[in-house]
């Protein structure tokens, strides 16, 4: 799980996530979307899960954010979420 307090940040993140994925298929960058949507993929099921993932979830987050740059606007939409 995503602690409460997080949880609508966590549901910023990958919105941010999918609107970035969708820009990238417009320019025909698809070689990275593959990787990202895994990414993305991912993070719902982290926050199903029983135990606290708030870590993990953000973890992923700044993963993607070093790899592909413009991706820090879900890791900032996480973060400006109350703690």
């Amino acid at each position: 799980m995503v602690t409460n307090t997080k949880q609508s940040g966590a549901l910023r993140a990958m919105n941010a996530i999918l609107v970035l994925c969708r820009r990238l298929a417009y320019e025909g960058k698809n070689d990275d979307l593959a990787v990202i949507l895994d990414v993305a993929e991912y993070l719902p099921m982290l926050m199903l899960e029983d135990a606290d993932r708030t870590d993990m979830f953000r973890e992923q987050l700044v993963d993607l954010a070093q790899r592909y740059p413009p991706f820090a606007l879900a890791l900032e939409r996480f973060d400006a979420s109350p703690a």
